[in-house]
Formats: structure tokens, sequence, C-alpha cells
């Protein structure tokens, strides 16, 4: 869609998951990647990079494949040098919008310490064959990092309702209190502007607590543009400036008079709340990263 509405000839992208396909140089005098249709990007002729959750061929392959150990030493070494292609864009201040690995800077955990300055949230803890708090409420579980527990059937643990007696003490647990709401809020932060949406929490919660467990298609035409509280708007400009993230898509629950934050994703997806460029989220994102517009490079890198 970026493509689409940008222009081939304004975008240079650079496919990790099949670098073959590509020449590519990096030296002292900067870097040049070619396309298999001739184009070239280079450290001259580059404006504004973005990185977008790029995915390697092990990230990619089903089980029944494997790279070889050659084959796995090409990637790696092309990963490295994809890796300090997008610092020295960074370096120059041509990356925008993203931060590259910013998952390893703030995770789940800096970002509650942070939000509760800001917005409600529900009481967590994260243990290990370990407990301090007790849940008098319902609970839900989540899961960190959304890796597969069953990799041939991509079975993953959405957040779940449940009690807390009901879980084994030899597992790992992130557990937060229920909240009874009445919408889910995401709100698409860019840069200097936000959109928010809204989804009905009554139309999926006799079969599940979490809509991502449902398929996009079943919710993307439920969601509908949400009216943020003046306060919360403010605060969460103050929250993301704290962070010093000039993109993330933030996730609250909303019971009609309260906002409770759970997470913000760095990279998230968005495409499908504003698919019809209806809301102006497209052409936010696209003003951002068009090259013949002004650059607002995302901040420098913490020592």
């Amino acid at each position: 869609m970026l493509i689409y509405y940008i222009g081939e000839n304004n975008l240079f992208r650079l496919n990790s998951d099949c670098f073959e396909n590509y020449n590519i140089i990096l030296n002292n005098s900067g870097f040049e990647i070619k396309d298999p249709v001739g184009r070239i990007a280079n450290s001259s002729n580059i404006k504004k990079v973005l990185w977008r959750k790029p995915s390697l061929k092990h990230d990619l392959l089903i089980k029944q494949e494997k790279l070889s150990d050659y084959e796995e030493y090409i990637e790696k070494e092309f990963w490295y040098v994809a890796r300090e292609i997008v610092n020295l864009a960074w370096l120059n201040e041509k990356l925008v919008l993203i931060e590259p690995l910013v998952d390893f800077r703030i995770g789940k955990f800096v970002q509650l310490n942070i939000a509760k300055k800001y917005f409600k949230i529900a009481d967590y803890e994260f243990r290990y064959k370990a407990k301090s708090k007790v849940f008098n409420n319902e609970i839900v579980i989540k899961s960190l990092t959304m890796q597969p527990i069953d990799k041939d059937n991509y079975k993953v643990l959405y957040t779940t309702k449940t009690k807390e007696n009901e879980l084994s003490e030899s597992e790992p647990w992130f557990i937060q209190d229920y909240i009874e709401a009445l919408y889910d809020v995401t709100v698409v932060f860019i840069r200097d502007k936000m959109f928010a949406f809204e989804l009905e929490r009554s139309n999926f919660l006799s079969k599940t607590v979490d809509y991502r467990e449902l398929s996009v298609d079943k919710t993307a035409q439920n969601w509908r543009v949400h009216k943020l509280r003046d306060d919360t708007e403010k605060n969460i400009f103050k929250f993301m400036d704290e962070l010093k993230l000039h993109f993330g898509r933030l996730d609250f629950l909303y019971d009609d008079k309260d906002y409770y934050f759970l997470e913000v994703n760095p990279n998230g997806q968005w495409l499908w709340l504003d698919a019809k460029n209806e809301f102006g989220v497209i052409e936010k994102f696209i003003e951002e990263v068009r090259p013949d517009t002004p650059i607002n490079p995302i901040p420098a890198r913490f020592r």
C-alpha cells in the first residue's frame, strides 16, 4: 500500500527474505544496493529510511525445511550488513518513525512502569515458580512474546480469562487483573498526530476476551473512529515523548469513564484501521516517509 501511494519511483524496497537477488556494497564511501531490475539505492540518493519488521529465511521456513550451515552463515553475514546500513542511516539522521530493535529498549514492563504516571493500568505480575501478589478478582494471562507453543499448528497464547487457582506453579505466567470494559481502543501515533479507533467488545466476548484471536476479516469492519478525551490525548503525547518514540500503536481498554493502558507496539500494524484511506492515517504516514517532504529523524540513540 505504501508503494501504491508513494509511487514505485519514489521508494526502494530491500526484501530481506530474498537478499540474494540484490547486489550490495558497503565501504568507506557508504553503501550501494542494486535490485533485480537494476534500480540503485545508495548513501547519496536515499532521503529517508523506514525499518519495517524485516524477516529472514530462517524465520519463515516451515518445519520440514532447513537452511544448510553455509546458507545460514551467508544469511547472518547479510543480516549484519543490513543492520549496519540502517544504523548508518540513523547516524546520518535519515531514519524515520521506527527505531530498529526498539523492543529491546522498551518492553512491556518498562511501558507499564512509565504508563502508570499517565493512565490507569491493571495490577500485574510476572511469576515463574514463585508469587508475591494475590489476585482477588478475575484475571487474564498473556504471552509476553507470542511465541508459538505448537509451531506446527501455530498455537499461541492469546489473552485468556481464568482464575489464579487454575494456574500451574511450574509455568511462567504474565498475569493482570481482568478489566470489565466496553471497548478496545487503539491509537495510531505518528510523530505529532494520533488517530484513535474503538471496537465494541460485546461483539466477541462470548468467544474470547482478545479480539486478535479472531481473524482480521471478522473484526476489521467493526472498528469505528473514537474521540479521545483531551486529557488522554495530552497524556499520550507525554508518554510517547518520555519513551522517545515517533511511532507506535497504543492499546487501551475503555469503560466509558477510564482508559486502561495495555501496551504500545513501536512497530505495530495499522493499515486495516484505514484501508480505504478515509481517516488520514495513510496520508500522515506517507507524509513522514515520502522523499520530497521535510525529514523528522527519530531521536538519537541512548548511550
